[in-house]
């Protein structure tokens, strides 16, 4: 079962979100041996397809990943709006994962840059 987070980020902001893995008993999963990670942000909860995704970030470990963190850098880009996304992953067996999903919501900024 994923993680709900739900993120909330302004816009053009590129600080990276870090994600941690953990089971159903909340003990943190290495990642170090899976072979990729996928953030990918649409506005409906339940697409068809990938033609309305407004980003897809490639994920990397944050660390070692020993410490089941996964990190995603957003070059700032989206527009603002109120979306949904999740987090997918491919183990060391090839197999798919979604570890994290929730809201992913993109509010205005005041400094422009």
């Amino acid at each position: 079962m994923p993680t709900i987070i739900n993120i909330k980020r302004k816009r053009g902001d590129t600080r990276r979100m870090v994600f941690v893995v953990k089971d159903t008993d909340g003990d943190i999963i290495p990642v170090n041996t899976w072979g990729s990670f996928l953030l990918t942000v649409d506005p409906s909860k339940e697409p068809t397809d990938n033609s309305n995704n407004i980003l897809q970030i490639t994920g990397s470990l944050a660390s070692d990943g020993l410490d089941g963190r996964i990190a995603f850098s957003p070059d700032g880009a989206a527009d603002i709006g109120s979306y949904f996304y999740d987090v997918q992953a491919i183990d060391g067996n090839g197999e798919k994962g979604t570890i994290a999903e929730g809201s992913y919501k993109l509010t205005q900024d005041i400094t422009k840059d």
